[in-house]
């Protein structure tokens, strides 16, 4: 098993990389600081599990882990942090980042973590696995005029606008939508409409 480690803070990497050799036979871990270190080593490697530092600035993260999915999509990654939240989580999970650990996480924590995502599994910390699944499960309840209703304004329409394509009322259309918020937990439109956008995301690169 081949593992990257992408982390600014070399002495974590070292503890973490001797722990997971004594914890994992077989496993290889390279660490890496810089965005050219990582591509030639998942050249070598493309299967290569990748182990970021999330707490980098975020939008160099999510240009990386775009990078990383576009070059090398078989490459599976799990993100270290210290804080985060359901926004962030979302963004982060369009690309193929199958695990969140804290890093203050013991090893057993990432020992375990790492055999799973191996094996295909999504590891989230505390709420969040409930929490996506909540999401998707939500989204997946909807009404197939519900659907068509939300698929509408996430393309930017207007009650009016949603209810003259549909052929409906106004009134109608309010109450779908209220009926629709309270199904996906959401307290807009605009919340509503990222919840698709994300989902549609996750099922471009990774089917289900």
């Amino acid at each position: 098993m081949q593992v990257v480690m992408f982390d600014r803070q070399s002495i974590f990497i070292h503890g973490m990389k001797i722990s997971l050799q004594e914890n994992i036979p077989g496993i290889d871990v390279y660490a890496v600081s810089q965005a050219d270190d990582l591509w030639r080593q998942l050249l070598q490697h493309p299967d290569a599990l990748l182990i970021l530092d999330g707490g980098m600035d975020p939008g160099f993260c999510q240009w990386l882990l775009q990078e990383k999915f576009q070059q090398f999509p078989e490459s599976k990654c799990i993100i270290i942090v210290n804080e985060y939240n359901q926004a962030w989580l979302s963004n982060m999970m369009a690309f193929n980042v199958q695990a969140i650990i804290p890093r203050d996480a013991s090893v057993e924590v990432f020992v375990q973590t790492i055999k799973s995502v191996m094996r295909g599994l999504i590891c989230l910390p505390g709420d969040w696995r409930m929490e996506y699944e909540q999401t998707r499960h939500g989204l997946d309840n909807l009404s197939q005029r519900q659907r068509e209703i939300l698929t509408l304004l996430a393309n930017g329409e207007t009650n009016k606008e949603i209810s003259r394509t549909l052929n409906i009322i106004a009134g109608t259309v309010k109450a779908h939508l209220e009926s629709l918020y309270r199904r996906l937990d959401v307290k807009n439109r605009t919340q509503a409409a990222m919840l698709l956008n994300h989902r549609q995301d996750l099922q471009h690169i990774r089917p289900e």
